[in-house]
């Protein structure tokens, strides 16, 4: 009777193992789902992004200036931006796209339309970044993934570019580009869709996040 007891533990040792480690697999595999799953649910709460397929569109600004030009009363909201879009425009020897994140629906079908739009409505602003490649003796340079330098002025490096805040009432808050910090880095790109992370900065003002936007 003993044997039989010290057996039948066993084989209900062996089958408890066996239906924990079932149990293990099955939580790998939800974990693994979810962990590819977050992004989406961490992008739409912490950025409001613009609608975009598999809710992959979207940013995030954080904003700060005492610019004269940028309102103390009414200042937008950047903790909710509803449209992130990008324009591109090509011509001999350069390449530029204008990422641009505002605080409003933007509805520029392209560059031309972009150029056209009217400043913000009161309360709201937008951020405007410009992406620079100058390449002397091509035609339309393919733009590329890198660090774009905003404190380099456009033909002085191959990757430049500029950032501003626009703002009602027709104002604007531009960044000193012989006393700025910058680090704007574009870590995807197709041509379709451009993805990067920015940070610009003078003695007044200073803007900062990430973006994945777009490309018309």
């Amino acid at each position: 009777m003993r044997r039989l007891a010290v057996s039948e533990r066993r084989q209900n040792r062996e089958r408890s193992s066996r239906i924990v480690s079932g149990c293990g697999d099955n939580q790998r595999v939800i974990s693994s789902t979810s962990t590819a799953a977050a992004p989406a649910p961490d992008t739409t709460t912490v950025t409001a992004p613009a609608e975009g397929p598999a809710g992959q569109i979207g940013a995030t600004v954080s904003v700060s200036s005492t610019n004269g030009a940028y309102p103390t009363d009414a200042a937008p909201d950047w903790s909710r931006i509803e449209s992130a879009e990008a324009y591109r425009n090509a011509s001999y020897g350069v390449a530029t796209i204008w990422v641009n994140l505002a605080t409003y629906e933007v509805t520029a079908a392209d560059i031309y339309e972009y150029w056209d739009l009217p400043y913000p409505a009161a309360g709201q602003g937008r951020i405007e970044l410009g992406l620079t490649r100058t390449l002397l003796d091509t035609n339309e340079p393919p733009l590329v993934t890198g660090t774009y330098d905003l404190a380099t002025p456009q033909g002085q490096a191959e990757l430049t570019g500029w950032a501003k805040i626009v703002l009602p009432d027709g104002r604007a808050v531009q960044f000193d580009q012989t006393v700025m910090e910058s680090d704007v880095q574009v870590t995807a790109l197709s041509d379709t869709q451009i993805s990067g992370t920015f940070f610009a900065k003078d003695e007044w003002s200073e803007i900062s996040g990430t973006f994945t936007a777009p490309i018309k």
